[in-house]
């Protein structure tokens, strides 16, 4: 099985979809610490790549377009984020069917991409506490005979963890910083919506495997 722009597509739908089921939930964790728009802020920019992920162009160009699309169709840091990593994929993308260590490299170079925007690390209570382990997590597949569906597997199970554990963590960027202690008892929506994000990536690859 073969990392494509169609599969990359379906991903994105459900995606979409698990982000908009889960809407009030992400807005709500926002609300105990931020603006209580991250819902509604990483709904546009699923939104926005759901749609761009259908557009004509190679796979590389696709990603480019996905990650410009966010960026110009919402503002603030989630489709800031969100954009340079599908953006900085299109380092690692050569064919129009990736193997499972040319997709894992996309994955490294997208994430890549974003730390050159921000400096949170795991444990700062940011969506990096779940993407980072996430990638991670897939790097560590990378020159083994893993499957697709395993790497995004292992990516979902470590997003998630990741996201759990910013329950007791202390804010350190962002407006929860504001907040110290009192962030502490509190889910990063970030790093929860990350988490679902990767978890329907992992429900579509293993149904389309």
């Amino acid at each position: 099985m073969k990392f494509t722009k169609l599969l990359l597509c379906r991903m994105l739908e459900a995606a979409l979809a698990s982000i908009e089921t889960n809407l009030t939930m992400l807005n709500r964790l926002d609300a105990a610490t931020g603006d209580g728009d991250h819902g509604t802020a990483i709904l546009a920019a699923i939104k926005a790549a759901a749609v761009s992920s259908g557009k004509d162009g190679s796979f590389s160009a696709t990603l480019e377009t996905i990650g410009f699309d966010i960026m110009s169709g919402a503002s603030g840091s989630t489709s800031t984020l969100f954009g340079l990593f599908f953006t900085g994929m299109t380092g690692g993308i050569a064919s129009e069917e990736l193997s499972v260590d040319e997709t894992i490299t996309a994955f490294e170079n997208g994430l890549a991409n974003v730390q050159t925007m921000t400096k949170a690390q795991v444990g700062d209570k940011t969506l990096m506490d779940a993407l980072i382990p996430a990638i991670e997590a897939m790097s560590r597949l990378k020159g083994t005979n893993a499957s697709l569906v395993e790497i995004f597997r292992v990516a979902a199970v470590a997003a998630q963890n990741g996201a759990d554990s910013t329950k007791e963590l202390i804010a350190k960027h962002g407006r929860a910083k504001n907040l110290g202690e009192r962030s502490r008892g509190h889910l990063d929506a970030g790093a929860v919506s990350t988490a679902l994000l990767y978890a329907a990536y992992a429900e579509t690859v293993a149904k389309n495997s």
